[in-house]
């Protein structure tokens, strides 16, 4: 039963190993090849790159087309690697952490973004005040957050999204979300565990194809049609990654409404509902008087 358990993980750990490295490495690597063979000067020939390949593969024994083979793969591994850690600076690129060369424009968008906000945010207040009917009121709470759910702190509307959670659960119940979380993870039944891991599966995907994008792109500097194929890539990860950001954000937000409770009762036996005075209580104990950290 055992056996048939890890076989079975290992299975799975295989196929995905296998869709998100292995494959998308290979297509990359068979980009690389085109593109290193025909530059830009023969971008298009076709017959030139068939004219190549047929050289490497004529009159090769088992043993070549074996290395060509491990060599293939090992490549496309390698891409994969390096896919996964240029995800890292495309997060923080999609997030609006800019490096400091790009200080200047992310200041600049991040006030522009906050002008906005807090022009529509205070359309929203004036409407309420003149009673307007609850349609019209809607209407512009929805132009205003199309912009942010909070005021704008970031260059980005998907660095904004996910930083929305832990604002409006510190104004809503006084409670940090980075101390109360990963408690709150503990007591989550599976029903909400999987959605929620589920959602950053997806979104950690999108950024691995950002990652993609940003190999393509740069491929593009020895054969142009990659850098298309990358420009393409990273509009698809963008899109991507601000709907998925917007599902993963929500799905956060919405577990500590529904269990805050239930990691409450867990801290004080006393309390069967949510105060807003339990927050700063919980945030103290979680902290253990180490003051505040990064979510």
């Amino acid at each position: 039963m055992l056996t048939g358990f890890v076989t079975d993980v290992g299975r799975k750990l295989a196929e995905r190993w296998a869709g998100a490295v292995v494959l998308p490495g290979l297509l990359f690597t068979c980009a690389l090849a085109a593109g290193m063979t025909l530059r830009q000067d023969h971008w298009s020939d076709v017959e030139l790159l068939r004219h190549r390949l047929t050289g490497l593969s004529s009159g090769s024994g088992s043993t070549r087309t074996a290395v060509l083979l491990l060599g293939a793969l090992a490549a496309s591994f390698a891409a994969g690697l390096l896919a996964d850690a240029l995800s890292g600076p495309y997060e923080r690129a999609l997030l609006g952490s800019w490096p400091w060369p790009l200080g200047g424009a992310a200041d600049a968008l991040t006030g522009r973004r906050g002008r906005i906000w807090r022009e529509r945010d205070e359309a929203c207040r004036r409407a309420r005040d003149e009673g307007e009917d609850g349609v019209r009121v809607g209407e512009l709470e929805v132009r205003r957050n199309q912009v942010a759910l909070v005021p704008p702190q970031c260059p980005t509307w998907t660095g904004d999204r996910l930083r929305a959670p832990a604002v409006r659960i510190r104004l809503e119940y006084r409670l940090e979300l980075a101390d109360a979380w990963p408690r709150l993870w503990l007591v989550l039944p599976d029903s909400t565990r999987t959605p929620l891991a589920e959602a950053r599966q997806r979104l950690d995907e999108t950024l691995r194809l950002g990652g993609w994008a940003v190999l393509y792109l740069l491929l593009g500097a020895v054969w142009w049609p990659s850098a298309a194929a990358g420009a393409c890539a990273a509009l698809v990860a963008w899109r991507r990654g601000r709907e998925r950001a917007d599902v993963y954000a929500e799905l956060v937000e919405s577990a500590i409404d529904v269990h805050l409770p239930e990691l409450s009762e867990r801290f004080d036996e006393e309390t069967r509902s949510v105060r807003a005075s339990l927050g700063p209580a919980l945030t103290e104990r979680f902290r253990k008087g180490a003051g505040p950290r990064r979510l």
